[in-house]
């Protein structure tokens, strides 16, 4: 199994092009809570033609092992450049689902001469129900295990859309991590503050679903305003909720091609 060594955790990681891009880009991918690399994998195809794709399951979930390390978004994002470091990859574009949406817009702020754009797929934006939400989860999968959240969020966190296939893929995702991991992350995130959204000024785009119930689109907008990109978009797919790469792959596929064709 490939991992590498970002600072001091080790993560799981595929890699399309180890040689570098065919002629375009290198993205690299940051799933959500719950979640895997292979959130993206319906997605990359779209991309893999011209554009380099590094796909990471982060410190503590899925196939990353969980070594007791405390985690937050700040720490998530070290973590990104440390892989980007390991691979000798100067600059990339960063694309975060969720809780990634935190961890790109925490790097187009801190680290803006390491992103050549950013994008941000339902990103969620701080608030005090988020913290209640996330507080609540930790305690019941260190008690209960995985099953309790297989059980209720991927029927309760898509769109009118999605499909028996697409909820079983989610359900998978989320059997296949550690309690005690995703228990981790949940704190990661109750703890998250805003990133500077003002200081993210490389190319930017963000998609929101239109029946996403996790980050609303309330707070997607208010992301997206306060960025300081002089490119910039908002892109909104109509029945999708918040999984959006499986819910509906080809949309975001090609709105992240589109975007890597307009930046290269």
């Amino acid at each position: 199994m490939p991992f590498l060594q970002a600072k001091n955790h080790r993560l799981y990681y595929a890699d399309s092009h180890p040689d570098g891009p065919p002629r375009g880009l290198t993205f690299i991918f940051i799933h959500g809570l719950g979640s895997s690399q292979n959130y993206y994998f319906p997605v990359i195809p779209h991309l893999t033609k011209e554009h380099r794709c590094i796909t990471i399951d982060t410190y503590g979930a899925a196939r990353s092992p969980y070594t007791n390390d405390s985690i937050s978004i700040p720490s998530i994002a070290e973590d990104v450049i440390g892989a980007l470091d390991a691979l000798n990859i100067p600059k990339a574009v960063v694309v975060g689902h969720s809780m990634g949406g935190l961890v790109v817009t925490e790097l187009g702020a801190r680290y803006p001469d390491r992103m050549a754009g950013v994008v941000a797929i339902g990103p969620t934006h701080p608030s005090e129900m988020l913290v209640s939400v996330m507080n609540k989860r930790a305690d019941t999968v260190l008690e209960f295990g995985m099953e309790p959240m297989a059980n209720t969020i991927p029927s309760a966190a898509v769109g009118s859309r999605s499909t028996p296939l697409q909820k079983a893929f989610i359900r998978e995702l989320l059997l296949g991590q550690d309690p005690k991991g995703y228990a981790a992350l949940c704190r990661a995130i109750a703890t998250a503050q805003p990133a500077d959204y003002a200081a993210v000024k490389a190319p930017f785009m963000l998609i929101a679903g239109k029946e996403d119930k996790s980050a609303s689109m309330e707070g997607c907008k208010h992301i997206y305003d306060h960025v300081s990109s002089q490119k910039k978009s908002l892109e909104v797919l109509e029945g999708v909720g918040h999984w959006h790469c499986i819910e509906a792959a080809d949309e975001v596929g090609g709105l992240l091609a589109q975007f890597a064709s307009e930046i290269s």
